[in-house]
């Protein structure tokens, strides 16, 4: 394992592109629709960024000539002391007293963990502790049995009030009962537990009259019933729709139905979201590497104002274009001449011809008569609308490409 060491690469890690696909993408030599992938320099500097943080974390120094520093390095990491799972802790025996002690301590189990470190325990130590029966023992270093803590009951009940008569009857009833904790826990069984939740009511129909709720359920049944369906999915459960269920185009299908870089007529001034207009800009040719398929030098041909004409490629129509080069406007020439003409009296004109200075003939009172010859001119401007181009008649539209 190696880092990039010749001159084209620079000292500092350039900052990684925004996301692009939130789902893994493969590479392909070319599937008909696109070109060949590329990496890029974000993938290969991750690739080569997680292979030193490897190397880093075990302690070793890449060296050009080993092929198997990986390898190496996810050894180191495991180590040979980690713990496995099936051999339940016995590498820690097996390593000795000391890493035996250092376990218990790091675990917080400290000399307690050990038969020689138990101790007695005190008000301010833990340990063993002896019991004692007795009800009115003073010392505080064993502790009271269930005969002890009874007993101290008893007495102090004996000498109650009598307005706590209850609580005497209470303290016969645990001694001469001997029923009492059967029927107490018969009691508590009829009980709800919070942490049940609901899930021990015995009926829980009855249980939701009780509460008023059984209209509100009826409405909730029937608010989705079964035989209703989105899509041939019955509405017994949540329903997930895909885009397939929705005939939704995704961008999967769109790239494959309309590819990157091709020409389409949009009605308004701003382009869609990941679109771009065909405007004549530059674009990154590394953000946007299936557009600058379609247009290699990484600039977008620009289309205001023009018409699309198919490439000639041979065909020898429009002979001699390169592709996605431009033209300009053009009339066909028409050529001809007119010589020798004579008139003989009127000679009115029409159209696109008007009648210029005439030569011979005669006057007779208003008009003219005789052999005489004419001048003739002829405009475009007389008959045909005109303007400083050639063209059909047309509706604007924006030209547009998706960008990814």
């Amino acid at each position: 394992m190696y880092f990039l060491d010749n001159n084209s690469g620079i000292a500092t890690m350039p900052p990684l592109k925004e996301t692009q696909s939130t789902t893994p993408l493969w590479f392909t030599e070319g599937d008909g629709h696109k070109g060949i992938s590329w990496p890029g320099e974000d993938w290969f500097n991750i690739q080569q960024a997680e292979q030193l943080a490897l190397l880093d974390a075990a302690g070793i120094r890449p060296d050009k000539g080993k092929l198997n520093q990986l390898t190496l390095a996810i050894r180191a990491i495991i180590g040979q002391e980690a713990l496995l799972k099936t051999q339940a802790l016995t590498e820690i025996a097996a390593a000795g007293k000391t890493a035996q002690e250092k376990a218990r301590t790091h675990l917080g189990l400290g000399k307690l963990a050990t038969q020689d470190g138990i101790q007695e325990a005190t008000v301010h130590r833990k340990g063993i502790v002896q019991l004692n029966s007795s009800p009115r023992s003073a010392d505080d270093t064993t502790a009271a049995t269930p005969k002890a803590v009874n007993d101290r009951v008893n007495a102090v009940v004996d000498k109650a009030p009598s307005d706590l008569d209850t609580l005497n009857k209470l303290a016969q009833a645990i001694s001469n009962n001997p029923k009492f904790a059967e029927n107490v826990m018969q009691l508590l069984s009829q009980k709800l537990a919070k942490n049940e939740n609901g899930a021990d009511i015995l009926d829980k129909n009855q249980f939701i009259k009780n509460l008023g709720l059984l209209k509100t359920i009826n409405l909730a049944k029937n608010a989705t019933p079964n035989q209703r369906k989105i899509n041939g999915k019955t509405l017994t459960q949540d329903v997930h729709l895909t885009a397939t269920d929705v005939h939704a185009v995704t961008p999967e299908i769109l790239r494959v139905e309309i590819p990157v870089g091709v020409p389409l007529l949009w009605p308004t001034e701003t382009p869609p979201t990941d679109w771009r207009i065909c405007n004549g800009e530059s674009f990154d040719k590394k953000q946007y590497p299936l557009l600058a398929l379609a247009y290699p030098s990484g600039k977008l041909p620009d289309l205001r104002g023009e018409f699309i004409r198919g490439w000639d490629a041979g065909r020898k129509v429009d002979n001699g274009r390169k592709i996605l080069s431009v033209q300009g406007d053009s009339l066909q020439n028409f050529t001809g001449n007119i010589t020798g003409i004579q008139f003989v009296g009127q000679s009115p004109t029409s159209g696109i011809f008007k009648m210029g200075s005439r030569t011979g003939g005669s006057s007779i009172g208003s008009g003219t008569s005789g052999v005489f010859a004419v001048d003739c001119s002829a405009s475009f401007q007389s008959g045909l609308r005109t303007a400083s181009e050639t063209r059909p008649r047309n509706v604007a539209f924006n030209y547009i490409v998706r960008a990814a």
